[in-house]
């Protein structure tokens, strides 16, 4: 079985969406505590999120209690599905699976508070949450993040307050970087 989460509940078939890479598909990941990460919504100015060598779920705040303000409050639906039709290596990111056609679901899960049910499974092992810190390695980590998830989705002139808030200090040094002063 695969599982997609959503914060819709009562869905019967998953139905293919377009999202950030430009084709509609629906997605899937094997490990539903994976699929919980994305029971609501965020991006990857919020997380970094990547599996571990034994397939368990690694999510690190990019900025200060990014998890809890994310995450509490929410409810989202856990969809199992069926293999048949979903593809690996379309995206990329290896823990993703899509398919471009539409899918039944199998069984539906709901889970009514997604904070309390992602702690959890930290505390089961089953997830690894790394809380923003404020050290010179961990900043690193979420500059590198940050400064490619800008460029690579072309968000320096984006006018989102979030990105500012957070990063308005990083965007402003990689515009004065690339305005061609050091060439």
């Amino acid at each position: 079985m695969l599982y997609h989460v959503s914060q819709t509940a009562g869905i019967q078939v998953l139905t293919p969406r377009v999202s950030t890479h430009g084709k509609a598909y629906v997605y899937a990941v094997e490990n539903p505590v994976t699929g919980l990460l994305f029971g609501t919504r965020h991006d990857d100015f919020d997380f970094i999120i990547i599996s571990s060598h034994d397939n368990i779920p690694v999510i690190y705040e990019c900025y200060p209690d990014a998890f809890h303000s994310i995450f509490n409050g929410k409810c989202c639906s856990i969809y199992e599905v069926r293999e048949e039709g979903f593809q690996r290596g379309r995206t990329s990111w290896d823990a993703e699976l899509v398919c471009e056609q539409d899918v039944p679901v199998v069984k539906e899960t709901a889970v009514n508070d997604l904070y309390s049910r992602l702690l959890t499974e930290e505390a089961g092992g089953r997830l690894i949450l790394y809380q923003y810190e404020n050290s010179p390695e961990y900043k690193k980590r979420v500059s590198e993040h940050i400064v490619d998830r800008l460029i690579r989705f072309d968000a320096l002139d984006i006018p989102d307050e979030r990105l500012q808030k957070h990063y308005g200090c990083i965007i402003a040094e990689l515009k004065h970087i690339m305005d061609g002063h050091l060439l």
